[in-house]
């Protein structure tokens, strides 16, 4: 079942993500907001309704008889201006707990009250706030015990003791202020934070979109590239203004794309490369290898087609049987070298000792004799010894004499006719570590073609009539590699070609 384009679309995915983190986080700031407002309010009225309670107190103790009266009646008219400027209810109660002046009381509350004797309503003794407060009086928010529940308000509730020379408990001033509870959304609105939240949002929904563009776009183009490379379009690659494909010029122009995206983009530009350049080498291979193949075994049929047929002569058999054999061992050396491909390829084990390095020059040495004499190569060593005349080294003595042997060959192949093969062995710079350095005058290696010469089918000659497969130096690249060793080539104070590879020494 194919997917709604909006499940398809990264970035319009992206855009409802980054959208809905907004809302969310605006929710959440509002939500965040709107609970530290109210307390903070609510401690501010709580503070103003205990500084209201104060100043009463302090009006009304000089004016307050010892039975609980209130001597000047003018303090009502204070009292009641006090209460309407604060929005809130004032108590003044007197020591027995009589409200003998209030600007109000809740029904609900006035029904659970009882009259005293003298008309009054009676507060029991746990609404008397201020009577453990000492001098300095309290406040308080919910129902004031219970007193105001079913009013189903929330109140703040401020009680301050009438000031009394002698200490003991004289009365007291009780304010009850009602809180309006609103809700979040109302909140908001009278706040004029939803206008804000609009106007902040909207900007923020611009600079989203745009931000997902440019971080979803070079995803889409990846995407688009792969896609083209999977169909068999290996040129395709990405391409987006700001981003160099250059990797050395990243981070110099950039806009609004980030450096991990110009790396990524780089990175995959540079693996389509290299898959177009394998399939061009695969492709070089197969027609080098056929021709490799095709020349020796039509030399063989040929010859034995000749023998069969009577056109070669029965005295002529020895030496056409010497090329058949000759043709058959280049056949076998080229089916052996791609299976040591393979092999190594596929991770093969080495087994790893020490040995003399010098040995193992020497013998590839006169292994190669034959062809050595053939040209007529002068061959020099410096060979650096130990007391015993070696240079120990660890490591798997056929596979590193099998990089030894691919170096030579093509060192013998390139040298010219009368030429100098040098062979150095000495410790470098570096700790336990020991260079193999193999030169000759032939005509070298061009600088162009350096940075490729170990790469897997790689010839410098492109020609069909070219021997070899192209392997023998990515063969020894990475049988060095699977060692942890390094090899390079650079060019000779001989003239031609310089490879120098490194061992380790044993501990």
């Amino acid at each position: 079942m194919k997917k709604p384009f909006l499940l398809r679309s990264v970035y319009l995915r992206t855009i409802l993500q980054l959208t809905l983190a907004i809302v969310v986080t605006f929710f959440v700031l509002g939500l965040v907001y709107y609970y530290a407002f109210s307390i903070n309010t609510n401690r501010q009225q709580a503070s103003q309704l205990l500084s209201g309670a104060r100043a009463i107190s302090e009006v009304v103790a000089g004016n307050f008889s010892q039975q609980g009266e209130i001597l000047d009646p003018r303090l009502n008219n204070y009292i009641i201006f006090a209460a309407r400027s604060s929005g809130a209810i004032v108590w003044v109660i007197n020591p027995s707990g009589e409200l003998v002046m209030h600007t109000g009381i809740p029904g609900d509350a006035a029904t659970s009250l009882d009259v005293s004797e003298k008309g009054y309503y009676q507060l029991p003794q746990q609404y008397l706030a201020a009577m453990g407060a000492g001098t300095s009086g309290i406040s308080q928010m919910g129902d004031f015990q219970g007193l105001f529940k079913a009013s189903g308000t929330r109140w703040i509730s401020a009680a301050y003791p009438l000031p009394t020379p002698l200490g003991g408990y004289r009365g007291e001033i009780q304010l009850h202020y009602p809180v309006q509870t609103r809700d979040i959304g109302t909140f908001l609105m009278t706040n004029g934070l939803i206008m804000s939240f609009l106007v902040a949002f909207a900007i923020g929904l611009i600079f989203i979109s745009i931000l997902s563009h440019n971080i979803t776009r070079p995803i889409r183009l990846l995407s688009e590239a792969a896609d083209k490379v999977s169909r068999g379009d290996l040129s395709a690659r990405v391409e987006i203004p700001g981003i160099n494909p250059d990797r050395r010029e990243i981070g110099k122009k950039q806009s609004l794309v980030n450096d991990d995206l110009a790396i990524l983009v780089h990175t995959v530009n540079t693996m389509f490369d290299k898959l177009q350049n394998q399939e061009k080498d695969r492709k070089e291979f197969i027609s080098n290898i056929s021709h490799d193949l095709r020349t020796p075994l039509t030399s063989i049929l040929g010859f034995i087609e000749g023998m069969l047929d009577g056109t070669v002569p029965p005295d002529k058999y020895p030496y056409y049987l010497d090329i058949v054999q000759k043709e058959t061992k280049r056949l076998q050396n080229l089916v052996s070298t791609m299976f040591d491909t393979v092999l190594l390829e596929s991770g093969q084990q080495l087994n790893q000792r020490v040995f003399d390095i010098n040995e193992v020059l020497r013998e590839d040495i006169i292994g190669l004799e034959s062809l050595i004499a053939g040209k007529n190569l002068g061959v020099q060593a410096d060979f650096q010894e130990d007391d015993y005349g070696r240079l120990q080294v660890v490591g798997d003595r056929e596979a590193i004499s099998r990089v030894v042997y691919n170096i030579l060959s093509n060192a013998i192949k390139f040298a010219p006719a009368d030429g100098v093969i040098a062979l150095t062995t000495r410790r470098s710079g570096r700790a336990r570590e020991v260079e193999v350095i193999i030169e000759d005058n032939g005509p070298g290696i061009p600088e162009s073609e350096q940075p490729y010469i170990f790469d897997r089918f790689y010839k410098i000659d492109k020609s069909r009539t070219a021997k070899g497969s192209g392997l023998g130096l990515y063969i020894c690249r990475t049988i060095l590699a699977a060692h942890g060793q390094r090899i390079t080539v650079s060019k000779s104070d001989m003239g031609g070609a310089r490879f120098v590879f490194t061992l380790t020494m044993p501990s």
